[in-house]
């Protein structure tokens, strides 16, 4: 029999970059959220995987303990203060996927202000999960059965025409000072990778 297949580790994440889904942008009491669908359950997302519990094992794909221990918004998957957006305030999962809503810094701070400002005039729609993927079912080797998210970030990513996201995926991160300079490098090859293939995919279509 096939043995798991498992994408990421704690060091080195998997990622998946898409666009937000039924998502909105709104200011409460003064302040900024951003709410939405990071990932989808039951078809097939752009990498072809199919996010779906193993009924045999679990009722859930997404595992959220530790991201709930430190629930930070980070913009493109950088672990620094300088790329903190926000905090996640409320996550779980239901019958269409992955569902959060997070409040923006109203830090000045130029790289969180620029983010917070296309967020919400609604340039950028972005929203990536990292952490570690597992594929348990060897009789559907595409199908996502359990994700451990360790991150979820704002990526500059244009919208997917075909979402629905409008305006209105362990253990805890590494601190700043855990992740060298190198790790960080490696980490951004990987999302500016991503990026440049939904771009692609996108043209395309």
């Amino acid at each position: 029999m096939s043995k798991t297949k498992i994408k990421g580790s704690i060091n080195k994440p998997a990622f998946k970059i898409a666009a937000l889904r039924q998502g909105a942008v709104k200011e409460e009491n003064g302040l900024i959220f951003i709410e939405g669908y990071a990932n989808t359950k039951n078809s097939a997302d752009r990498y072809g995987d199919i996010p779906a519990p193993l009924s045999s094992k679990r009722d859930y794909v997404y595992e959220l303990t530790q991201f709930r221990k430190n629930p930070v918004l980070l913009i493109d998957h950088v672990n620094r203060l300088d790329h903190l957006a926000g905090s996640v305030t409320e996550i779980y999962e239901d019958e269409k996927g992955l569902y959060f809503k997070a409040v923006f810094s109203a830090s000045l701070h130029p790289t969180v202000a620029h983010a917070r400002k296309l967020y919400q005039e609604g340039h950028a729609k972005g929203i990536s999960i990292a952490g570690r993927f597992h594929y348990e079912d060897p009789q559907r080797p595409n199908m996502l059965t359990l994700a451990e998210i360790y991150e979820i970030s704002l990526v500059a990513v244009p919208a997917d025409p075909n979402s629905l996201a409008g305006i209105s995926e362990q253990a805890p991160l590494e601190t700043a000072e855990e992740t060298s300079s190198q790790e960080q490098e490696e980490r951004n090859a990987i999302v500016k990778e991503e990026i440049n293939s939904w771009i692609e995919e996108l043209k395309k279509g």
